[in-house]
């Protein structure tokens, strides 16, 4: 930089920064000396851009040696006050060497990237109480549910070979095994938003879950209504609430790829998504009622296993298989019965196929009763599989969110498409 106001304001802006990292590490109520505070950090970021001046004036060299300096100086600094309070923590050590990057970023001309680090390390070290009272929810049996998910994704996954296996190819050990990962990744984001945020993370979990794949949160939460019967409203709320949310993805689908296609289906998918909607509302305030009322506390057992992993493994490959079964003994021009057989499975696939067929000159009515067909299959689909997995009440209350909305889809296919 040759300019002098623009140096002025990168050590303005180093200046800031250091001091609001300062002011918090100063007025912490954990951090009883003030040795180590607003002057002190205000310092160390000015002396990250003094180095980035320095290294423009006379090379890297000089820029290694103001950096060595600086950390010889913290060393010493935090051998000295650990000795004198007894305290070897090097949180404010570790604040003060970041400071130090911030001070050099602000001097490379980036302010709104020191100064956005600089308010986010503020927080991050005022957060200390807070993430101390989250990581106490946890045991050593949720540490070991983490670990063994880290098995499932990280080593597993690599090794499963990305080829179509067995009958009708039916079988992708890789495709197959991104689906567990998917679906233990669902379980464990319930369990983790049920220790920090009680009941009410689990419906958030099933709305986000449903962007990804409403099949995998009914699957997980079905799982889980069976170890935690007395989170049946909110489990059902997060399933309803995950397939609702597959109603504007289909026709979001449909709009992007042949605007004609998500025309035709608009009437159709959002009298279905208001439905669920309205149940999985209905099943959320009943959750928050009972949660409110002063319902006992659940202890929650560990969502992840491999056995639970493998046993979702073998019924995801069931429903495949039965797919591509069924796809085989179809003719290609049955557009809607492929659109049923491809329900069962996924309903993106054939949206996607459909719009484009569309675009190319396919009826667009004909095209709204194949996605619509597949839309209906998956939603009874996925009303199944928590008939056969879930308790009772989570069973009956995803049949009534889901069951009519089926029936007014194929009633729109039947008579008004």
């Amino acid at each position: 930089m040759n300019d002098v106001g623009t140096m002025l304001q990168a050590f303005l802006v180093a200046a800031g920064s250091g001091a609001v990292i300062g002011l918090e590490r100063q007025v912490s109520a954990s951090h009883t000396s003030t040795v180590l505070g607003v002057r002190t950090f205000t310092l160390y970021a000015l002396w990250g851009a003094g180095s980035g001046l320095v290294a423009d004036l006379y090379g890297p060299a000089a820029f290694a040696a103001m950096a060595v300096a600086f950390a010889g100086l913290l060393v010493a600094s935090y051998v000295m006050s650990s000795r004198a309070q007894g305290d070897w923590g090097t949180t404010t050590e570790a604040a003060a060497a970041v400071t130090y990057v911030i001070g050099v970023i602000a001097w490379s001309g980036n302010a709104i990237v020191a100064i956005g680090l600089a308010v986010g390390l503020a927080a991050l070290l005022r957060a200390k109480e807070p993430i101390a009272e989250w990581t106490g929810m946890f045991t050593p049996e949720d540490l070991r549910a983490l670990l063994q998910f880290g098995v499932i994704t990280a080593l597993i996954l690599p090794l499963a070979p990305n080829e179509d296996l067995g009958p009708f190819g039916a079988f992708n050990p890789r495709q197959i095994w991104l689906m567990v990962v998917f679906v233990s990744a669902i379980s464990l984001v319930g369990y983790v938003a049920l220790r920090l945020f009680g009941q009410r993370g689990l419906g958030v979990t099933g709305l986000l879950g449903g962007l990804v794949s409403s099949t995998a949160v009914t699957l997980g939460f079905s799982r889980l209504s069976r170890s935690e019967e007395r989170l049946g409203a909110v489990l059902a709320a997060g399933i309803i609430a995950a397939s609702t949310v597959m109603y504007p993805r289909v026709l979001t689908e449909a709009f992007v790829v042949a605007p004609r296609l998500g025309e035709r289906l608009l009437p159709a998918i959002v009298a279905m998504g208001l439905m669920t909607g309205a149940v999985a509302a209905y099943w959320w305030w009943r959750a928050e009622k009972r949660r409110h009322a002063g319902a006992p506390a659940v202890e929650l057992a560990n969502p992840l296993g491999l056995g639970s992993a493998l046993g979702f493994g073998a019924l995801y490959a069931a429903i495949v298989f039965v797919s591509k079964f069924l796809e085989s003994k179809v003719s290609p021009d049955s557009l809607q019965v492929v659109g049923a057989v491809s329900g069962i499975n996924d309903v993106d696939a054939i949206t996607l196929s459909t719009a484009n067929l569309v675009k190319d000159g396919l009826d667009p009515a004909l095209g709204a009763k194949v996605v619509l067909l597949a839309v209906v299959v998956n939603s009874l689909v996925k009303a199944g599989l928590a008939a056969s997995l879930a308790t009772p009440r989570v069973r009956n209350a995803v049949a009534l969110g889901l069951v009519p909305a089926a029936a007014v889809g194929l009633t729109f296919w039947a008579f008004l498409l």
